[in-house]
């Protein structure tokens, strides 16, 4: 074919011959999968934790996928890796990653992309099954830290007492033996009372440490436990 379109179709024509579709489409398939495995994290389903957001996961599958598109079309091309750099550069990003955790996976799934692009299967599934095993000991160490967080309960501690400041140093005192931590203060010197919001780092702490106080010039001593949206519930 003449003309000028009989360049571009000589180039196409040695393309194909280059590269077959039988070797190109097992690599971006493997890519999608690497990328749908490691974004979605089934794992967390049996450990009781919610999956990563939707938008998140397409992200990273997306990402891998066209880390093995862009792999294979550069091929050992130096020409072609400074021209996909330089119209790299003017892509821009508007949302933030709230979580720098979600970063970190999407520099492993572009890394595990381009293994596939390149032809590198084996490496793409050992660097996969590597990546899996340390995400999911990191939602091991993850699980067992929300569940210390939730452990602890805050509370507020209220009581009447005539002189403010003495009463609030005893109540510091006693919650102090028991680790309970002081979060806020505030008095109200015109009905008598002094408010310690408190969290208990174990359930039955602010009791034994109020149980300290006995004796002490305090009047209408009363915990009240505060939820997540700012509800009380009185407890004593």
């Amino acid at each position: 074919m003449e003309g000028p379109f009989g360049a571009l179709f000589q180039d196409v024509e040695q393309e194909l011959q280059a590269l077959s579709m039988g070797a190109i489409l097992p690599r971006l398939v493997a890519s999608a999968l690497i990328g749908a495995v490691l974004s979605s994290r089934p794992w967390r389903v049996v450990l009781g934790k919610p999956l990563p957001k939707v938008e998140m996961v397409q992200a990273q599958i997306l990402l891998c996928a066209a880390a093995a598109v862009i792999t294979a079309v550069i091929g050992n091309s130096v020409a072609k890796a400074f021209g996909l750099v330089g119209l790299g550069g003017f892509v821009r990003f508007r949302s933030g990653l709230k979580d720098p955790r979600d970063a970190a996976i999407l520099f492993l799934v572009i890394g595990l992309g381009m293994a596939c692009g390149h032809g590198n299967l084996v490496l793409a599934c050992v660097g996969t099954g590597f990546v899996a095993v340390l995400l999911f000991v990191l939602d091991l160490f993850e699980k067992k830290a929300v569940a210390a967080k939730e452990a602890k309960q805050r509370l507020v501690v209220s009581a009447q007492a005539d002189d403010l400041v003495r009463a609030e140093a005893t109540l510091r005192a006693a919650l102090g033996e028991r680790n309970v931590m002081v979060k806020s203060c505030a008095m109200d010197f015109s009905a008598r009372r002094v408010e310690l919001e408190v969290e208990e780092p174990e359930p039955g702490s602010l009791a034994a440490a109020l149980g300290r106080t006995e004796g002490a010039p305090l009047r209408g001593l009363r915990w009240t436990a505060v939820s997540a949206k700012g509800a009380r519930e009185e407890m004593s």
